[in-house]
């Protein structure tokens, strides 16, 4: 009766282990990836809808204002700040955008602003946010 493996038949199963896991590992790595950018611009679109909504629901300007080198979204409203997120620290996504700020009147239209378009990416994955002039916010899912 045979009540233990012997040492080779370990090793080789550990081996076997070890190579499954390796090429594994990368793709594991590219998916979690790709929820670090959505989860991002999910972050980008709430702010955008919150400051629009700011605008409609207090009667007065609100500023969604994006800081590429910090990497972060604020939206300010009549000089609070109402949010302030920080997307590099949070989900180690670097973020670009045609202009600094996207700018609500207080019938919730955007003022100032011509197709804005804000760029989350994080590795080879990057995914846009894209601002009409009327303050419609467009993005892919």
């Amino acid at each position: 009766m045979r009540r233990a493996h012997t040492l080779p038949e370990l090793a080789l199963t550990i081996a076997l282990l070890g190579i499954a896991v390796g090429t594994a590992l990368p793709r594991v790595a590219g998916i979690t990836t790709g929820w670090h950018v959505r989860a991002a611009v999910r972050e980008v679109v709430n702010a955008l809808v919150l400051a629009r909504e700011a605008a409609l629901v207090r009667g007065a300007v609100a500023t969604f204002t994006v800081d590429a080198v910090r990497g972060e979204v604020t939206v300010t409203c009549a000089g609070d700040t109402i949010t302030r997120r920080a997307l590099t620290a949070l989900h180690g996504v670097r973020v670009a955008a045609s202009g600094d700020f996207v700018r609500y009147a207080p019938d919730g239209l955007a003022t100032g602003v011509s197709n804005t378009t804000v760029l989350v990416a994080r590795g080879p994955h990057v995914d846009s946010i894209v601002v009409s002039r009327l303050g419609r916010v467009r993005w892919s899912e």
